[in-house]
C-alpha cells in the first residue's frame, strides 16, 4: 500500500479482501502511511467469509475447482481464487475495477494504469499481463504434441501466446456479467469439451480460467505491457526450461509493478530487465 499511496496522483479507494481482524491492522498500518503521504484515500473492507459465501452459493464453483485446481495444491481451491468471478455480487455499485495481489509493489502512478480502460475496444471485458514463465508450454504439452505449429504456449517475443498472469487485472465488472462467452465456460459441457480439446487441466484458480478462454477468444482481452507485472518468479527455470526460461521471462523497459510471486524476494528498487 505504501506504494501505491508513494505514487498516486489520484483519490484511491481500496478495497481489502480479508478477515475482520487482519482488516484492524492493515487500516491502522494504512492510516499511518496516509498521514506520511497525505493522500486521498478511502479504505474499504470486504469479508473474505462474504467472499466464500457468495462463491459458494454458485453452483459453478465446485466446477471451476475441479478443472482449475490441484488437490495437491489445497491453496488455490480457496473460493477466493475464482472471485473475480462473482464481482458483481461482491462489490455491487462498481463499473469497473483493478484487482491486484498482495505481492505487487508499485513503482509508478496508479492513475497511468487506470488509463488502459480508454483504451478498451468493445469487445474488451478485462485487461492482463502475459505470463511470464512456460507454464502454459508445460500445460499445453501433449496439444503441441499433435499440434506442432501452434502459437499456443510459445513465448510473446517469439509471437506466441504465453497464457495469462492474473496478478494485476483490469475488470469492466458490467462486461464480466454480461458476457455470454464467459458464462458458457461456466458450464460443464463447455469446460469439458474445451479442456480436453487443449488436454489442458490447470492449478492457478481463475487465471487458468481466463487464459483457456483466451485460446478461443482472445478478443475479449486486452493485453497490458508486461511492465505492469513484472513477475519475478522463477520456478519454472529450474523444471527442465533452462534453455528457454528467458525467452518468457524478458520484460525491458521501465517496471511499473513488481509482483513477487512463488514467494519471490522483491528488488531493492533495482530495475529488473
Amino acid at each position: 500500500m505504501d506504494s501505491i499511496l508513494a505514487y498516486s496522483s489520484i483519490p484511491v479507494r481500496l478495497h481489502i479482501v480479508t478477515d475482520e481482524e487482519s482488516f484492524k491492522v492493515a487500516s491502522r498500518i494504512i492510516d499511518a502511511l496516509v498521514k506520511v503521504h497525505q493522500k486521498s484515500f478511502e479504505v474499504v473492507f470486504v469479508s473474505t467469509e462474504k467472499v466464500r459465501l457468495l462463491s459458494a452459493e454458485e453452483s459453478t464453483l465446485s466446477l471451476l475447482q475441479e478443472f482449475f485446481t490441484s488437490r495437491s495444491q489445497v491453496y488455490y481451491r480457496d473460493p477466493l481464487f475464482f472471485f473475480s468471478l462473482f464481482l458483481y455480487d461482491i462489490l455491487p455499485g462498481l463499473k469497473r475495477v483493478i484487482l491486484m495481489d498482495i505481492d505487487v509493489r508499485f513503482e509508478a502512478d496508479i492513475a497511468e494504469l487506470e488509463t488502459y480502460f480508454s483504451r478498451f475496444e468493445s469487445s474488451h471485458v478485462m485487461a492482463m499481463t502475459h505470463e511470464l514463465s512456460p507454464a502454459y508450454l508445460h500445460a499445453l504439452e501433449r496439444y503441441r504434441k499433435d499440434n506442432p505449429h501452434t502459437r499456443l504456449g510459445s513465448a510473446s517475443s517469439e509471437g506466441g501466446f504465453p497464457g495469462y498472469n492474473s496478478g494485476i487485472m483490469l475488470v469492466d465488472i458490467e462486461r464480466l456479467k454480461q458476457s455470454a462467452v464467459i458464462k458458457s465456460y461456466l458450464e460443464r459441457s463447455v469446460l469439458y469439451g474445451r479442456s480436453d480439446h487443449y488436454k489442458f487441466r490447470g492449478d492457478l484458480g481463475d487465471q487458468d480460467l481466463y487464459t483457456l478462454i483466451a485460446f478461443d477468444h482472445p478478443e475479449l482481452f486486452y493485453t497490458l505491457p508486461c511492465q505492469w507485472n513484472r513477475q519475478l518468479c522463477q520456478w519454472w527455470r529450474d523444471k527442465g526450461y533452462a534453455h528457454i526460461f528467458d525467452r518468457y521471462f524478458a520484460c525491458s523497459g521501465r517496471i511499473k509493478v513488481y509482483h513477487g510471486n512463488c514467494g519471490s524476494v522483491m528488488p531493492s528498487k533495482v530495475k529488473v530487465n
